[in-house]
């Protein structure tokens, strides 16, 4: 939490007030969570000094205030409200709260002179408008002098410095941007609850205790507890587990409320302890609910609370019934009477209805009476994309609207609760979009175990007290002043760098819905660069590894480098089994060698578990152990690892004479019926007739990729000595020869054209032969076209072999629209209406030049954009499109049929078509057949009528865009004038 400071570590200039060894002065009338933070701080000063903690002096009389008879210095904190101190302090004129007054979990900061009639000679003074205002001052302190949120849980150690100095000047935080900001332990089995039962032994308060303090140095307030009915049962129980749970939390400052489908402050556990499955059934069992519901409300009087209101079916099933929506109305009276009869009102006790799934579809169809002062919490589709947020209407209402935002789910279209995944790009875009229609009373986030979710939780929790302190292009700043705050300037920066590589990663595809097929091994080398920037990734942790100090390694270790490391040993494994499939279709011998490497990679993918779970004397034990493979055809996550289609060829055996023992294979081309032949019809050595395709390669020109490739493999027992040959000088090889021994890699040749020396009337196929020395002879067909641009094209992109594709970033010329720089799955970003200017229309269009060469009159065009929802019934997301001079027409991203319709009534997801696929791929993609084309330049425009809109790419093809997960990579871009604005 990157606050204004207001403490240094040198005092140049001398006017600085040295804190270390001073007293820390607290009301004796102050709130109980005021006290244990400041008692958490004399603590900290002793972790951030190396010397003894501070003392805590509770003043009983702020009246007669003894120093310390040591330090002239004092520590000053407490709740404006209630301390005497401070009040003392506001009515001699030496400090003035009059700016925070009355303000929501609002702190101030002041030095002053001579403070308690003298007894010190000066004061650090934190004074907060209400009790978490001063929790928060007093957490803030501990971050400044050198203490991370995370010092326990991500064992950061403490900065060290001998002085810590406190600036003599005012300084004001607060309000908060989100009302009530917190997390969501779920899913907590296997990892967290193995956890707990090894180290606590249960949910209970010594563990929670943890979990508060965490909470509330991130400046969060509220939460939702573990209740996930694992094993052993009946699971977690936070109210149950431990009778402390709910009194500490109170005491600390954190308001408990209960998930989307356990209401009044009950668990579904405890139901359940007292109840036979299928009784949760309002229609059948209201009496013993009612009772249920009020002995919640009873139990939580005493303590600040958020009563979640509502019901849904047992253990988060769809509401049964004939009619949900009188029986949720029903319920909701009911719970409301509750409420009255044990507060003595209803309207200042928070309540939140959870428009979770069927409920939301239940909601929007007007039937459910929700009162006005009850919070309306919306969701996100589970998978990062918020589905609903308040309509006109609903924006006015008393009890606000919130959001329930996932960083782990368990369900469609697949479970992800192994390691973070988090698009915070896509997730500052929603969270944004959620706040401008007036989504700010709870913003509350699924983190699943806690744990490795530790760079997402920061980040949310400092969005949600200021919603300004992430803007749209400084994610990279963020999170390097987050790693410096953690690990000191040097290493910080560089560990920052990794952070947000990772988030690059992470946003192309969730790691649990990452297959062998995902990333194409033939198209685009797709699947290498995915893995090259991986190990890229990885070097870096690595570097920021071997430089930390022993102190911070563990840290390091938590946070940087298993994270990375993990996830390159993950898709390594992933791409290693799609060649093993690819190679062995082929025969290669080297299909078995990378078979063993998949097999490595799968005991290296567990090996890293085990070395996370020995860390500092298996602090963390179980905590990583979520199976993530082997998921196969459903979202319901494996109880154990496993990979399955492993390939291996006979390599004692040679292959049929007829196609040799040298195999050659092109880029885009896995080759026909391969692996397979038939003596009769094949003609090989070279291929011919039907063969030639799987051996023609796209064409190459001067604005397409810069390298094309070819391999030659074994597929036989002897070894072979190749040599291939160009027909052109100015057509090169990377390699003219070389010996291919069984059981050794495979020869990749790159194929690369001096342009310079190419005309530019040339227009051919090419054949580069390649032979063996045991008679083996095949050929590579390569078009090759020297063409070029006109010079009266002068800047835009250029058609490569088939198809051309435009950044959709590239196409901004009007300050209407913003480029999110870290959105979406590719480094190019994404376009949007700019928010953060209040732009929610635009009469200006984004503009894609492109020159074209095919001849083709028409093509399809291709948009991607960052998959987002219509989240009101009166604010559809649409876009105008324009091709050249032709029509504008205007289209919706969303499509509804009546299956997707049935589907997602029936499993309570989104109803677009096509959800499951975009909620995986992360984007929608579009198609349009468009006609006026020909050769010359072209432009297509698109304006993008709503700012939950994300455009991520532009492809027009005219028959050349081959299968890939991310697509075709940006076309060459050429530019020959000075006004253009790239």
């Amino acid at each position: 939490m990157l606050e204004g400071k207001f403490v240094v570590f040198s005092d140049i200039d001398k006017a600085g007030v040295d804190l270390v060894g001073a007293p820390i002065l607290v009301d004796d009338l102050d709130f109980p969570g005021v006290k244990i933070a400041a008692g958490n701080l004399a603590e900290d000063f002793a972790r951030a000094t190396g010397g003894s903690s501070s003392s805590i002096n509770t003043v009983f009389n702020a009246n007669q205030v003894a120093g310390s008879g040591i330090s002239k210095i004092a520590i000053i904190v407490g709740c404006i409200k209630v301390s005497r101190l401070l009040q003392r302090l506001q009515r001699e004129g030496q400090v003035d709260f009059e700016p925070i007054k009355g303000k929501w979990e609002s702190f101030l900061t002041a030095v002053v002179r001579n403070p308690l009639g003298g007894t010190y000679e000066k004061a650090l003074v934190i004074g907060g408008s209400d009790k978490r205002g001063a929790i928060f001052g007093i957490y803030t302190l501990s971050e400044q002098i050198g203490v991370s949120p995370w010092y326990w849980w991500a064992d950061v150690p403490p900065k060290q410095n001998e002085s810590v100095y406190a600036i003599p000047r005012t300084t004001i935080h607060g309000e908060p941007s989100v009302k009530f900001r917190g997390i969501f332990l779920n899913d907590e089995a296997p990892a967290m609850t193995g956890w707990v039962l090894e180290k606590f032994g249960s949910y209970n308060s010594t563990l929670y205790k943890k979990v508060f303090e965490l909470l509330l140095r991130l400046k969060a307030n509220f939460m939702w507890p573990a209740m996930w009915p694992g094993y052993p049962n009946p699971g977690a129980n936070f109210f149950v587990d431990d009778p402390d749970n709910q009194r500490l939390a109170d005491e600390y400052g954190i308001v408990i409320s209960t998930s989307h489908h356990e209401p009044m402050q009950r668990l579904t556990n405890e139901w359940f302890l007292e109840n036979e499955e299928g009784s949760w059934d309002w229609e059948t069992n209201k009496e013993s609910m009612t009772d249920f519901f009020r002995y919640g409300a009873q139990r939580a009087k005493e303590y600040e609370s958020y009563f979640t209101v509502g019901i849904r079916g047992a253990y988060d099933r769809r509401m049964p019934g004939s009619d949900p929506a009188v029986t949720i109305t029903d319920v909701i009276n009911t719970q409301r009477r509750i409420i009255e009869d044990v507060y003595g009102r209803t309207e200042d006790v928070p309540q939140v209805l959870a428009l979770y799934r069927d409920i939301e579809q239940i909601y929007d169809g007007g039937r459910i009476e929700v009162p006005d002062d009850v919070t309306l919490l919306f969701q996100d589709d589970n998978n990062g994309t918020i589905r609903r947020l308040p309509g006109q209407k609903e924006r006015a209402r008393k009890g606000g609207a919130g959001i329930y935002y996932h960083f782990e789910y368990v369900g469609l279209p697949r479970s992800y609760k192994w390691t973070n995944s988090v698009a915070l790009g896509k997730a500052w875009h929603q969270l944004q979009y959620a706040y401008s229609r007036n989504a700010r009373q709870i913003w509350l986030f699924n983190v699943g175990d806690l744990k490795p979710l530790e760079t997402p939780i920061t980040w949310a929790m400092s969005l949600a007290w200021d919603i300004n302190s992430i803007g749209a292009g400084n994610l990279p700043s963020f999170l390097r002043q987050t790693a410096i705050r953690d690990f000191g300037p040097e290493l910080g920066s560089e560990i920052g760098k990794v952070y947000l590589g990772y988030n690059r990663l992470v946003s192309m595809r969730k790691h649990e819905l990452i297959e062998p097929d995902t990333f194409s091994l033939l198209n685009y080398r797709e699947a290498e660069i995915v893995l090259e920037q991986w190990e890229k990734l990885l070097t870096a942790a690595e570097s920021a590894y071997r430089w930390c100090t022993e102190e911070q390694k563990p840290a390091v270790y938590q946070l940087v480098l298993h994270p990375v490391k993990s996830s390159q040993v993950f898709i390594a494994l992933r791409i290693m089994q799609a060649r093993n499939q690819l190679y062995a279709r082929q025969r290669r011998t080297s299909a078995n060698t990378v078979a063993q490497k998949v097999l490595e990679l799968f005991a290296a993918d567990f090996d890293l578990q085990l070395e996370y779970h020995a860390l500092l004397g298996g602090k963390w034990n179980h905590m990583l152990r979520q199976p993530h493979l082997g998921y196969e055809r459903t979202w319901h996550a494996p109880s154990r690892d496993m990979i399955t289609g492993l390939s291996y060829v006979q390599i004692r055996q040679d292959s049929n004479p007829i196609v040799g023992q040298m195999g050659v294979s092109v880029e885009g081309h896995a080759g026909v019926r391969p692996g397979l032949t038939n003596e009769e019809s094949d003609r090989t050595h070279p291929s011919r007739l039907g063969l030639v395709a799987g051996l023609t390669l796209d064409a190459m020109s001067r604005y397409g990729p810069a390298s094309r490739w070819f391999e030659i493999w074994s597929r036989g027992t002897p070894t072979i000595h190749w040599t291939a040959s160009s027909p052109h000088s100015w057509l090169r090889l990377s390699s003219y020869s070389g010996i291919l021994v069984p059981g050794r890699d495979d020869a990749r040749i790159e194929i690369s054209i001096d342009w310079d020396l190419v005309s530019e009337d040339f227009g051919e196929e090419v054949l580069i032969d390649v032979r063996s020395a045991i008679g083996d002879f095949e050929q590579i067909h390569l078009p090759v076209s020297g063409r070029k641009v006109p010079s009266t094209f002068h800047h835009g992109f250029v058609e490569g072999p088939g198809y051309v594709s435009m950044p959709g970033s590239s196409g901004v010329s009007s300050p209407d629209y913003i480029v999110l720089p870290d959105t979406g799955r590719s480094l190019h970003g994404s376009v949007g209406l700019n928010m953060t200017l209040g732009v929610n229309e635009t009469s200006n269009f984004l503009s894609y030049q492109f020159y074209q060469f095919s001849t083709a009159a028409s093509a399809k065009v291709i948009l991607e954009f960052g998959i987002t929802l219509s989240t009101s019934s009166d604010d559809l997301i649409s876009y105008d499109l324009q091709v050249n001079d032709g029509p504008v027409t205007q289209h919706r991203i969303e499509q509804f049929t009546e299956k997707s319709i049935e589907y997602g009534l029936k499993l309570g997801v989104p109803r677009v078509a096509g959800w499951i696929t975009g909620a995986a791929d992360l984007v929608w993609k579009v198609e349009h057949e468009a006609a006026d084309f020909g050769p010359g330049a072209q432009v297509i425009r698109l304006r993008l009528c709503h700012v939950n809109i994300l455009l991520e790419k532009v492809v027009v093809d005219f028959g050349g865009v081959r299968e890939s997960y991310l697509g075709p990579p940006a076309s060459h871009w050429i530019e020959t004038c000075a006004d253009s604005h790239h």
